[in-house]
């Protein structure tokens, strides 16, 4: 298959050597199917926007997380959304989550890109990760109240749910540069 992304992504991970998003353009064409190409943009987060992050998910951020990436998508040279990733502790060990974004900032779709739950494959199910699209910064997005759990992935379900609320704040307080 031709490869229709050019750009690099740069990941600006302070204590691991690795990118957190596997497979740009397999997602992409997933997500996006219309999309051309895609951009990153690096945002690192000064002391007043990572307090009010800080503030609205009522934790710190951890050590590596002074840097952001969001990855812009685009068909031809109009932006249609953005990509988002995070990576958060579940029961068993990291889930790495992606999360798409439509231009109004919304929800349009969440994948784990990988994990090690025993009900992985609940977890990725379409009727959990479902819960999430349309959700915006603004939103509930709490296990137990808007969000169902996987039953006997509670805490799995939790670090999802996180994962994409974290990181929907993180994108409306930084923003990405146009």
């Amino acid at each position: 298959m031709k490869r229709l992304f050019f750009n690099l992504i740069f990941c600006q991970l302070a204590f691991a050597g690795i990118c957190l998003w596997r497979n740009p353009d397999k997602d992409i064409k997933k997500i996006f199917p219309q999309a051309t190409r895609y951009q990153s943009v690096i945002r690192r987060c000064n002391k007043e926007e990572k307090k009010k992050i800080e503030s609205l998910i009522s934790k710190s951020l951890d050590p590596d997380e002074s840097e952001f990436t969001f990855y812009q998508i685009f068909t031809n040279k109009k932006r249609i959304g953005t990509v988002v990733t995070h990576t958060e502790k579940g029961e068993y060990g990291a889930i790495e989550v992606i999360i798409a974004l439509d231009t109004l900032r919304k929800v349009k779709k969440v994948l784990i890109q990988r994990d090690r739950e025993i009900k992985s494959k609940e977890l990725r199910s379409e009727s959990f990760l479902k819960q999430f699209e349309g959700k915006s910064f603004k939103d509930t997005i709490e296990v137990g109240k808007t969000i169902k759990p996987v039953k006997g992935a509670e805490k799995a379900s939790k670090a999802i749910a996180f994962s994409v609320k974290k990181m929907l704040i993180v994108y409306e307080i930084l923003k990405e540069e146009k």
